[in-house]
């Protein structure tokens, strides 16, 4: 075989793993009946952060990273564009979208709910009440499950969004309030530092590198929080 057919092999095989890998975690909540085998259950719930946008081949990065490096069995349901008070354009918010048949079926040990940046718009005192009305929610379906706030994502490179810190800073009064787990990427400076690699094509989202980066500070938040 010629150095260059070898490569090409080489390149086929390294896509394939890659495939299987995406493949083997869920995108949604297709996993609500499967027996328990003792890992950890979570639900990794929130918008395009969670889903993964910007990152190719392998969705959703966080997550995956996640679930290998802690031993968990994670779910994940994310739409992107959608908030605490907004669907964005196709979707619907977090209480309506938690609130469908089968969301919550399963007995999950943790649930992390990451979101915020898309609602920057939102007055403070409505983001406070619908984060609020949210985990009372999530509480009430699953009273014995370990409930966590992430927070709000700014872009590396940017002036912090006022906005988006305003809405963080909300999100964390609720965990206060609640006695919740809370860690976001904006007040723990995630981005602090990273360049154009970082970010993905359309230099919002991060790239397949840039979520590698979210994911170890997602992995050590909660190992600090310990919620592993």
């Amino acid at each position: 075989m010629s150095a260059s057919a070898r490569r090409t092999t080489a390149r086929l095989v390294a896509a394939l793993g890659l495939l299987v890998s995406a493949l083997a975690l869920p995108a949604a909540t297709s996993s609500a009946n499967a027996p328990h085998t003792g890992q950890v259950r979570a639900l990794f719930f929130g918008d395009s952060l969670m889903a993964g946008v910007g990152a190719h081949p392998v969705r959703p990065v966080m997550a995956r990273v996640a679930a290998r490096r802690l031993g968990w069995d994670v779910t994940v349901d994310a739409v992107p564009g959608t908030g605490y008070t907004t669907g964005g354009k196709r979707g619907r918010p977090y209480l309506d979208r938690l609130s469908r048949p089968g969301v919550l079926s399963t007995p999950y040990d943790v649930v992390v709910l990451e979101g915020g940046t898309n609602d920057k718009l939102a007055d403070p005192a409505t983001m406070r009440a619908r984060t609020t009305d949210t985990v009372t929610y999530v509480r009430s379906r699953l009273p014995t499950a370990t409930i966590v706030l992430m927070g709000a994502y700014n872009p590396p490179g940017r002036r912090y969004d006022q906005r988006r810190v305003t809405i963080d800073a909300v999100i964390r009064t609720v965990a206060i309030e609640q006695a919740l787990p809370y860690f976001s990427p904006i007040s723990g400076h995630w981005t602090k530092g990273q360049g154009a690699r970082f970010l993905s094509a359309d230099h919002l989202h991060p790239s397949a590198y840039g979520y590698g980066v979210m994911a170890a500070r997602l992995v050590a938040a909660l190992r600090t929080a310990h919620v592993s």
